[in-house]
């Protein structure tokens, strides 16, 4: 069995709070999970000051368990963005867009879609979070900025993941932004799911590992063949959903089945598993 502990929404800043920070640390050095998987928003306001804070505790984590990280939107500064739209006559090009990431960059990792192999589990990341670009606009305005998209080349990354991975490896896709629709925000968190979903569902993967929304979730999505199995790990921060807690999602896989265990904050006393699911592999369904 191979264990992943999927977070999201760190948010170091104001909305951080150092009591779940902590009994989140105490809770991976005691599960010790094959992998830890943070999909994005590490910081509140993409300062220098909290990206420090953020690497402190992520170093913490990888003395325990290996670790994964992608940006969210938080992580990207939205200057670069608009520097790299309003760039008509090609004098700004890859300099603005390395203004977009360069804190993140300096202080958590220079790739921005990173790959992790663990004993049975591959996870592919991919960057969603390209600020207010062409590919991210929609028709609604309060997506401005805020909604990711995945691009194509992106996708031939979790590819070549994929493909250097064994071949009984459960293989996972880790996003900033929620492909489902959030039962409470009432939208996706992508400009593309429906293309995005079905890239990753032909290129083999399992589970989809996602946050941004900041309401805890585990759906399946049927229109794609095979289909697939999202986690949507809520906020550590206290940047809630009304009615929702803090909470993380832990993922234990073998090859036969997939058990998505979705884990909530309770004042004062710490962490405590709220629910499960469980799902057959397909590929222990061919088998």
């Amino acid at each position: 069995m191979s264990t992943v502990l999927h977070i999201s929404d760190l948010h170091f800043g104001r909305p951080a709070v150092s009591e779940r920070l902590e009994s989140l640390k105490m809770f991976i050095a005691d599960t010790r999970p094959d992998a830890v998987a943070v999909s994005g928003d590490l910081t509140q306001q993409c300062t220098n000051a909290e990206f420090a804070r953020a690497r402190v505790y992520l170093d913490k984590i990888k003395t325990i368990s290996p670790c994964i990280v992608v940006p969210g939107n938080h992580d990207i500064r939205w200057l670069g963005a608009v520097a790299r739209n309003l760039d008509f006559a090609g004098l700004l090009g890859r300099k603005a867009h390395d203004f977009k990431y360069s804190r993140y960059t300096r202080h958590i990792s220079q790739d921005l879609t990173p790959s992790l192999e663990v004993p049975g589990v591959v996870i592919a990341g991919l960057n969603t979070a390209h600020g207010i670009t062409r590919g991210s606009l929609t028709k609604r305005f309060k997506d401005l900025g805020v909604i990711g998209y995945v691009r194509r080349r992106d996708v031939e990354r979790v590819k070549e993941a994929f493909s250097h991975a064994a071949p009984d490896a459960v293989r996972m896709v880790m996003i900033h932004h929620n492909p489902v629709r959030g039962a409470v925000s009432g939208r996706h968190g992508l400009s593309n799911t429906r293309q995005a979903l079905h890239a990753f569902s032909g290129l083999g993967a399992e589970l989809i590992l996602c946050g941004h929304d900041h309401q805890e979730a585990v759906h399946t999505v049927e229109e794609t063949e095979p289909g697939l199995v999202v986690s949507t790990a809520g906020t550590i921060s206290n940047r809630l959903r009304p009615g929702r807690a803090s909470s993380f999602n832990l993922v234990d896989t073998d090859e036969h089945n997939l058990r998505i265990t979705t884990y909530v904050w309770r004042d004062p006393v710490g962490f405590f598993p709220s629910g499960e699911r469980s799902f057959r592999r397909k590929v222990a369904t061919e088998a």
